[in-house]
């Protein structure tokens, strides 16, 4: 078994951890090429610093993704919102150009995100300079959610991306973890190629594939 995948690297550290522990004689007749119990301990800290390295991966990676799909959904709501209060302070302002100014509402910004900073500063101009769209359909309420739903959402964009980091450095630290318990099985293996040259069937139950003589 070649140790080219995660998977097989695990594989082949719990057979060698495993097949030393259950069967006596087998460690007894390694130790004399390695195999001491510190030795045997290093690969089952080894093995629990890679499952723990995993799981901690696989979690990251899924907060991540119910994140995006939280924040994919919200933004498309946020964006409808905000462009129909926009209309609306169009028009009630129509006759008030310096409003219409202060306000950045002439025209729309493309991008998802930087339109979402847009309504932003539109939400947080019209309560702080207290402007009335009540007689256009537009309660104060309304304004004030719509500003705590944007501000939320900015909230979960800052959240995604310190998931976004800690994933990224959870991989580094498992993608070290496991080339370490390759180094681990390598030297494992060495140690049974030495111990069993004569007894290949011991070796293939470590996983070490053995060349039939011709």
């Amino acid at each position: 078994m070649k140790l080219d995948t995660e998977l097989k690297i695990m594989e082949a550290a719990l057979l060698a951890l495993s097949g030393t522990q259950q069967e006596v004689g087998v460690g007894v007749q390694m130790e004399g090429f390695g195999l001491t119990p510190i030795f045997r301990q290093k690969g089952n800290d080894l093995v629990n610093k890679v499952k723990d390295c995993q799981s901690r991966h696989t979690n990251l990676y899924n907060e991540q993704w119910s994140l995006s799909q939280q924040l994919n959904a919200e933004l498309d709501a946020t964006h409808t919102q905000f462009k129909e209060h926009a209309k609306v302070a169009r028009t009630a302002f129509r006759k008030e150009p310096e409003v219409l100014h202060a306000l950045k509402i002439e025209l729309f910004v493309k991008q998802a995100w930087p339109l979402v900073r847009q309504a932003d500063y539109f939400y947080t101009q019209v309560l702080k300079q207290e402007l009335n769209l009540q007689p256009f359909g537009v309660s104060k309420k309304e304004v004030e959610q719509a500003s705590a739903s944007v501000t939320k959402l900015l909230e979960m964009k800052e959240a995604r991306m310190r998931k976004k980091a800690l994933a990224e450095n959870c991989t580094q630290e498992k993608n070290a973890a496991y080339k370490e318990l390759r180094g681990w099985v390598s030297d494992f293996r060495t140690m049974a190629r030495l111990a069993f040259k004569n007894n290949p069937q011991m070796l293939e139950m470590f996983g070490i594939q053995v060349l039939s003589k011709v």
